[in-house]
């Protein structure tokens, strides 16, 4: 295959894949409801306040926040009294439509409390000049659209990376699980925790090849970029980035040679943004030292029973069901929820993929995923049970750990691709997923829009029945939600087609005997890689890895994707 036509098709695939994310994204940005998505109302009037020049207000313990007389730390802002519209009246009672809460609108400018007043500010001043200058429904769905857009050009970036370096594609599965119904949830609404698991995508799709994948292949400027770039906004966008980007770097990092450390710190790029994220690291934790945002009171004075560290963590570990529920899809405030065997498949897919890169990966493949434990797993419940007394036992949610999670189907494909996959598998197992998995998204945002246009349990799949709908009507969100995901389906179908093609078609399955195979370029063995990235010998059978289109040019002077 010339370069021309492929460097075509990666454009085109990059433009398609962005259409695709924008449009999922977006059907949520005009389905739901104000303050609909969770702790939406606190995040807007954050967003309002720093782009009115409002960075650092001072933190103060604040009542009736939540406007239910919830008590906790927070800030106030100076911003147009409207977009203090916290649903009230029905975000507590499932069975209640959103009919009865007032819209968001502007009136005078005043003091404001909300909750999120002492994040920090980089994702606010991304998304939040429309809903200040325009504070009402239109405003709210550009400021929507705006953070939308951000996560789809992460996630288009992670997928256009995954193309040009996934071995034989079976990564693009695991962005497609990755790429949870939740995510879509955050991703079309103003709150960072989208922006934070987008960014947790796409640092392991670019972290993934850049550090294990030794093959000489195209210029790996791209990944240095997209990982640099994610890692800042993974550890400036929430509190917790810092704590799920030291575990991401753990997970890539462990058991790096001396050798592949030099190659890497050879290179000018990744000293450079090793610097800067090392600068992103402190800046976050400097902020969260500062304005206190770890800080925590009791959300009233009334006293509560003392909860022993032990029923704590017994707690704790029961209610995974329910945070598994929450990384798949648990919309709106933890009222929304599909039926149970949606999220078995979500997980068994994921599941799947773990399970056999345990089984066919060596032992530093399996201490890979322990950081992922000790990250995702451990460290939660530390702060869920340190936190019980003060809080109750439902600080921790489903959504707040994807983040770090969203590495695991990610690392898993890259393993299972490089020692026990040929083209063949890959293409069915990712064309798999693409079937089984995409429908869900419309799963969630059915029962999503039927709760808050009626209630949920009313009986009924019509969305275009019931007392509340959005100002820009119900059928549209299903409209951009089924483009969204033909269009993703076209694309990722294509691009694994495009793998499929430049790997030689179905070879036979072979596994390497030695990491040394899938690693040493030039070598003439079987399952050795050949200079460039470009063929793979197995058993006379010649395959090859996306990336052999172009020759390897400098790292610090090649062009990036697209160019």
């Amino acid at each position: 295959m010339s370069p021309a036509p492929v460097q075509t098709s990666l454009r085109r695939l990059w433009v398609g894949a962005f259409v695709g994310f924008f449009l999922i994204f977006g059907a949520w940005a005009f389905a739901a409801p104000y303050d609909g998505p969770p702790d939406e109302v606190q995040h807007v009037i954050r967003a309002a306040g720093v782009v009115s020049g409002q960075v650092a207000p001072e933190p103060v313990i604040i009542d009736n926040w939540d406007g239910r007389g919830s008590r906790g730390l927070g800030a106030y802002q100076r911003v147009p009294e409207g977009l203090h519209s916290p649903a009230t009246c029905w975000g507590f009672d499932p069975d209640k439509p959103a009919n009865c809460a007032t819209s968001i609108h502007g009136g005078p400018v005043t003091e404001v409390p909300t909750s999120a007043g002492r994040y920090n500010p980089t994702y606010y001043a991304l998304v939040g000049l429309p809903v200040r200058v325009w504070p009402g429904w239109g405003g709210l769905v550009l400021s929507r659209l705006i953070s939308a857009a951000l996560s789809a050009a992460l996630l288009t970036c992670a997928f256009a990376v995954l193309v040009r370096w996934s071995r034989f594609g079976l990564m693009l599965g695991g962005l497609v699980a990755a790429s949870t119904p939740m995510l879509a949830h955050l991703a079309g609404a103003v709150n960072p925790n989208g922006l934070e698991i987008s960014a947790g995508i796409a640092l392991f799709a670019a972290g993934i090849p850049m550090v294990l994948d030794k093959r000489m292949v195209a210029s790996r400027r791209p990944l240095y970029w997209l990982f640099g770039i994610s890692a800042v906004l993974l550890a400036l966008v929430r509190p917790l980035g810092p704590l799920w980007l030291v575990s991401a770097l753990a997970v890539l990092g462990l058991g790096l040679s001396r050798a592949r450390i030099r190659e890497l710190w050879s290179t000018k790029l990744v000293r450079n943004w090793t610097l800067g994220i090392g600068a992103a690291l402190l800046a976050s934790v400097a902020w969260t030292l500062v304005m206190r945002t770890g800080s925590v009171v009791p959300p009233d004075d009334e006293p509560r029973p003392y909860i022993s560290p032990l029923q704590a963590a017994l707690t704790y570990f029961e209610d995974w069901n329910i945070y598994f529920r929450g990384m798949v899809g648990g919309a709106g405030w933890f009222d929304i929820f599909i039926p149970s065997p949606f999220y078995w498949l979500w997980i068994s897919f994921v599941a799947a993929l773990l399970l056999f890169a345990l089984v066919a990966g060596g032992w530093a493949d399996r201490w890979r995923f322990v950081p992922f434990v000790l990250g995702g797993f451990v460290a939660p419940g530390i702060l869920q049970v340190a936190k019980a007394n003060v809080l109750g036992l439902a600080v921790i949610g489903g959504r707040y750990m994807l983040p770090l999670l969203v590495g695991i189907p990610l690392l898993a494909a890259f393993i299972l691709d490089r020692t026990l996959m040929n083209a063949r598998l890959s293409r069915t197992t990712t064309r798999l997923f693409i079937i089984a998995l995409l429908p869900v998204h419309i799963v969630l945002l059915v029962y999503a829009m039927i709760r808050w246009q009626r209630g949920r349990g009313s009986g009924g799949l019509n969305i275009l029945k019931g007392e509340w709908h959005p100002p820009t009507g119900s059928l549209l969100p299903m409209l951009l939600m089924l483009a969204g995901l033909g269009v993703a389906a076209y694309i990722f179908w294509g691009a694994q087609n495009l793998i499929h093609r430049a790997a030689g078609g179905d070879g036979p399955l072979t596994v390497a005997s030695t990491a040394t195979e899938w690693s040493t370029p030039g070598t003439a063995a079987n399952g050795a890689a050949t200079a460039n990235g470009g063929a793979v010998t197995a058993n006379g059978a010649s395959t090859a890895t996306v990336g052999r289109h172009r020759r390897p040019e400098p790292d610090d002077e090649s062009p990036v994707v697209g160019h």
